[in-house]
């Protein structure tokens, strides 16, 4: 089944970055790194490559603050690099 896009936005360039998902009180980005080799922002990342969720991307980021944001900017950065950006 695939999962419906009016719960997540995806930035894409040969193909998707990363998907965002809205909360009430915080952004969660799904990033297409591989957290096994990139463990992400220490404190508001975790590996989701077995865990269900909409759109694509292993590595979440949670988003609450602008220094949260500061922090995994170099995440997005790398995963726009390494998908072809």
């Amino acid at each position: 089944m695939t999962p419906s896009k009016k719960f997540y936005v995806a930035y894409k360039t040969s193909q998707n970055i990363v998907c965002m998902e809205i909360q009430q009180k915080r952004l969660l980005l799904y990033l297409k790194l591989d957290p096994e080799d990139n463990h992400g922002p220490r404190g508001i990342s975790r590996d989701v490559a077995d865990v269900g969720h909409y759109g694509t991307g292993d590595l979440e980021v949670s988003i609450k603050t602008q220094s949260d944001f500061q922090a995994a900017k170099p995440f997005i950065q790398q995963a726009y690099e390494q998908v072809g950006g």
